[in-house]
């Protein structure tokens, strides 16, 4: 049996490239890449997951279907979880079994502190807040092909003023 014990970000990496025309739809993608690492004799193992999410905007394109997408900004970060093991007398775990509990069980008990991350990131780039769609399987696990971009359910918003630049030197 194992019980989370506790999560963290272990790095994060944000890239805003533009800001969106003014009532374009904006889509994103999602990849996560689970992973643990586990030491024979432990009563502990780390989950890791690797997660991107692209954020863009369709352009050019009455409907979604006709419109190209254009990168507004990629949301890149990797969470850490630490799990407890409670053998009580019982074999530990191999390593197939982590293998299917990083791929199900954890990857869903870290979900819901990735969708705030992201919710928070989106936010504070100055775009319309991106709740992740809830969690199901199969995941867009970035070893298979990637699943197609989804609607953020939002519109860009209107820009108030031109964004501050760094006075030249």
């Amino acid at each position: 049996m194992a019980d989370i014990a506790d999560v963290r970000l272990f790095n994060a990496q944000l890239n805003f490239e533009h800001f969106p025309e003014e009532g374009n739809d904006l889509t994103w993608h999602l990849e996560m890449t689970p992973s643990f690492s586990y030491d024979e004799g432990d009563d502990f193992f780390i989950l890791e997951i690797e997660y991107e999410v692209e954020i863009q905007e369709l352009v050019d394109g009455i409907s979604s279907e006709d419109a190209q997408p254009r990168k507004l900004a990629t949301i890149a970060f990797k969470l850490g979880s630490l799990y407890r093991l409670d053998v009580n007398g019982r074999n530990p775990p191999e390593g197939a079994e982590l293998y299917s509990f990083s791929k199900t069980t954890g990857t869903i008990a870290l979900y819901p502190y990735a969708r705030e991350f992201v919710q928070s990131m989106s936010s504070r780039m100055g775009l319309p807040p991106l709740t992740l769609a809830t969690f199901k399987l199969p995941y867009p696990d970035s070893s298979t092909t990637p699943e197609e971009p989804r609607a953020i359910g939002a519109k860009a918003p209107p820009r108030k003023r031109a964004p501050k630049r760094a006075a030249k030197s």
